[in-house]
């Protein structure tokens, strides 16, 4: 028989590494279209970004009505308050 390896088995997922700066600007990228996607016209599951299932639950916690979204669905200070709230902002 056997014996189990020790300790806890994490399997491996295929996939490309991403830097840091490069997962936050794909976060970015991704709040950005959820919010087009609650306010503006809805996404379909095929065209969504990798991350957008993420950044709709940070949206979530950060508690942002629909009337606020509004604004933050372009480009301008609106958007750059939640990107800022979000710590997603880069100046």
């Amino acid at each position: 028989m056997t014996p189990e390896p020790p300790g806890r088995i994490i399997p491996l997922m295929p996939g490309v590494a991403r830097g840091a700066a490069d997962r936050r600007e794909a976060l970015r990228t991704a709040v950005i279209q959820v919010v087009r996607h609650l306010v503006i016209e809805a996404v379909p599951p095929s065209r969504r970004l990798p991350l957008f299932d993420q950044a709709k639950d940070i949206l979530d916690e950060a508690g942002w009505g629909l009337d606020e979204l509004v604004g933050a669905a372009e480009p301008g200070p609106a958007q750059d308050t939640l990107l800022k709230a979000l710590g997603l902002f880069d100046t």
